[in-house]
Formats: structure tokens, sequence, C-alpha cells
């Protein structure tokens, strides 16, 4: 891409992605919105780098009891790690 340029994003952008984040199975999973799930899931992967190796492991369904729908993305990264983000 000629002109192209890069998009900069930073550990603490992880506070950002998501209505809910939590630990699942030791590793971070984020809730997202339907409409912005696909920003999200690119800017996520992203965030994720900036930690080390890390990926989205996968992009479920998640269904909160009031029957609103959205889409839950698991990570590889360890919910320790997140979570010193996440409190701060």
């Amino acid at each position: 891409m000629k002109n192209g340029r890069a998009l900069t994003v930073y550990r603490e952008d992880l506070k950002s992605i998501g209505n809910t984040s939590f630990g699942e199975a030791g590793y971070l999973s984020v809730i997202c919105d339907l409409e912005t799930v696909h920003i999200e899931e690119i800017l996520l992967r992203e965030i994720l780098l900036t930690f080390g190796d890390y990926r989205i492991t996968s992009a479920t369904d998640f269904t909160w009891e009031t029957g609103v729908l959205n889409v839950r993305l698991t990570t590889d990264l360890p919910y320790d790690i997140a979570r010193e983000i996440l409190d701060l």
C-alpha cells in the first residue's frame, strides 16, 4: 500500500476494548458488541502483540441472560498479565 500509515497501540488500550473483560481458564476473554466486534478484533489483535506473541484463539457467540447477543473473543494472554493493565 502506498503512503500507508501504521497504527500505534499501547498495552493500556486493552482497557478500551469490549464491554466486559474477565479471566476464563486463566486467560483473557473480552465480550464485544456485535456492531463493533470486527474493529475491536483488529485492535485487540494488535494490542496483544504489545505483550508478546499472544493471539485471539477464538470468537464465539455470547448471549447475556437478558437475551442480548455479543461476541466473546478468547485469547491466550494469561489473565494475570492482563489484570495488571485492567486494574489500573
